[in-house]
């Protein structure tokens, strides 16, 4: 199981940043776990290899990264607990505010909350169950997902 946090640099940011100014994605809420936010498409091929490399550099997951959204929650916005296993074998969370609603991660018996601040990265296993709090103001983050799970 893995469970990393660490941060991205602010240069990073920026770029993930412009570009996601200005765009007209498509909206999908309706088939997700995000309650009272705006949730994305798949969104990758916005991204460079170059960039997604900035990003995650460690354990070449850059190359096996196959989606991302982006997700803005509204206040009293949140996610409902959910995992990944279906689709993937790993995930990541990057946090592109200073946001509210902390993000907790039910690992065994613990649970893990992770407050959101810009530049935060998270990366995990995708069977790690997790959910996001109510927000008090706004929150903005940009999710991941890394090698394909073809076995499920």
């Amino acid at each position: 199981m893995l469970f990393l946090e660490t941060n991205i640099n602010n240069n990073t940011l920026t770029k993930v940043k412009k570009i996601l100014t200005n765009k007209k994605f498509i909206e999908v809420n309706d088939l997700t776990y995000t309650v009272n936010g705006f949730q994305t498409e798949n969104i990758i091929s916005f991204f460079s290899k170059d960039l997604l490399k900035e990003i995650i550099p460690f354990f070449n997951f850059f190359k096996n990264i196959f989606h991302i959204h982006y997700i803005s929650y509204n206040k009293n916005g949140y996610q409902r607990k959910h995992n990944h296993s279906k689709t993937e074998n790993f995930s990541f969370i990057l946090y592109l505010n200073n946001g509210t609603g902390n993000t907790d991660f039910f690992i065994g018996d613990y649970v893990y909350s992770v407050k959101p601040i810009k530049n935060k990265l998270i990366v995990f296993s995708s069977e790690i169950f997790h959910l996001g709090n109510k927000v008090k103001t706004t929150k903005q983050i940009l999710v991941g997902a890394i090698e394909k799970n073809e076995k499920k």
